[in-house]
């Protein structure tokens, strides 16, 4: 930052070209609840547990829906409902930890100036969220078909 004074009075600001903070993952930054790993992956599994949930319920109560997924019907079909559906969750969320956290890897292939500095954690936050937000939109959108 340059500090900068106007018209020679003592007045004095700062200055910056940038208008992305410095860090994306801590303390209230743009990205703020991406502060660690633990938070971001609680908001993925609350968002694919709803889902869990939802689905379980759904199909044990309504006879005229199916799931959807061809991997978690074969793996109801093979192992029971819950059990398929808890294969699920464990195969998604790890299947969205390893995407999420595949930005460290860029960030280090990548040449320099590639990748901006804040990358990994600006990927890591946005793809966690992302994920679980969805998941949590298919379980709100699953429990609507009780009604």
């Amino acid at each position: 930052m340059d500090s900068i004074t106007k018209g020679g009075s003592s007045v004095e600001r700062n200055v910056s070209n940038s208008s992305v903070p410095s860090s994306y993952a801590i303390d209230g930054g743009r990205f703020g609840v991406g502060a660690n790993r633990y938070t971001l992956f609680v908001v993925l599994f609350v968002g694919k547990a709803l889902d869990a949930i939802s689905t379980v319920t759904v199909l044990s109560l309504r006879e005229n829906v199916y799931e959807s997924m061809w991997l978690t019907r074969t793996l109801m079909r093979e192992f029971g409902m819950v059990t398929g559906v808890l294969i699920t969750v464990v195969l998604a969320v790890a299947g969205v930890v390893l995407l999420a956290e595949s930005g460290e890897v860029v960030a280090r292939l990548a040449p320099d100036g590639w990748a901006p500095d804040d990358y990994p954690a600006a990927f890591r936050v946005v793809t966690y969220c992302s994920a679980g937000l969805w998941y949590g939109f298919l379980g709100v959108h699953n429990f609507m078909f009780l009604f």
